[in-house]
């Protein structure tokens, strides 16, 4: 939360970089600039006004992350404008792949009748007699917070923490997001 949509989405990039250069990367999330009395406003990683993505060392090889959300600021009685969720995407690509191995994404509006918070991916899968792939899926999920996915780089994917406190980090960052969604 903060006094404009623009403050309230700098103290959420303030708060991820330093749980992102505490876990797993250093590069930093970035807003765009919201178009003129706009809501909404887009944050990732970013270099030369161009999303990127990071690399992570794991125990595979070598991983790119993106990460991106769209918030909508809604305004309180108080004044403040807190941020909500329109949609996110969250995905980790090995080096040198075009496809991300695992996709997380939520839209509050998705065409058809897919689940709104899914998992896709470039991961083979059988089912009885039928080879197809993650992508040809949409694995229901429950929102996905960005802890978990750093959380997932850590303990299985092998990415060497920043921190020997990492754990501890993500930990009470998840609480604090849980904790501003209660307010």
């Amino acid at each position: 939360m903060g006094p404009s949509l623009w403050r309230a989405t700098l103290q959420l990039c303030e708060h991820l970089n330093q749980v992102l250069a505490t876990t797993v990367t250093q590069p930093r999330l970035v807003p765009v600039e919201p178009r003129a009395r706009s809501t909404r406003i887009q944050v990732s990683f970013r270099q030369g006004g161009q999303p990127i993505e990071a690399l992570l060392a794991a125990r595979f090889g070598p991983l790119r992350l993106y990460l991106g959300q769209v918030c909508d600021g809604i305004p309180l009685s108080d004044g403040r404008v807190q941020l909500r969720t329109i949609s996110y995407k969250y995905t980790l690509t090995a080096e040198d792949e075009p496809e991300p191995l695992f996709r997380w994404e939520y839209g509050r509006q998705l065409p058809g009748l897919y689940c709104r918070h899914h998992l896709q991916g470039a991961v083979p899968l059988q089912i009885g007699r039928y080879a197809l792939s993650l992508n040809d899926l949409h694995l229901p999920t429950g929102y996905v917070a960005i802890e978990d996915v750093l959380r997932f780089c850590v303990a299985d994917l092998g990415v060497r923490p920043r921190s020997e406190g990492w754990d501890q980090i993500l930990r009470d960052s998840h609480e604090r997001f849980k904790s501003e969604l209660d307010q």
